[in-house]
């Protein structure tokens, strides 16, 4: 449960979150731009995997806004490496 929410929570911070939606460069097809993009997805996914707070204490209510915290902390690190690792292999935001 307490993954389900993690997980919902972070999907809609993602949606909200300062994400660039339309990516060019010169030359790039929209395949091209899918791919890298995917790429950076995976990249950022990966390197946030192991994030997790500790929790002040060990009950639930703590738990769970460790997990909500965590969720916010993660979808906002991703967004941060998936815009960079687009720029960096070239590509402006709009």
């Amino acid at each position: 449960m307490k993954f389900i929410i993690f997980t919902l929570f972070a999907m809609l911070l993602s949606a909200c979150a300062t994400s660039v939606h339309d990516w060019s460069r010169p030359g790039a097809s929209a395949s091209d731009i899918q791919h890298d993009k995917a790429e950076c997805q995976y990249q950022a996914k990966a390197a946030t995997a192991s994030y997790h707070s500790t929790p002040a204490a060990d009950d639930k209510t703590h738990g769970m806004g460790s997990a909500v915290g965590d969720g916010i902390v993660i979808a906002e690190k991703q967004i941060d490496l998936i815009n960079d690792c687009m720029r960096v292999k070239g590509y402006a935001g709009q």
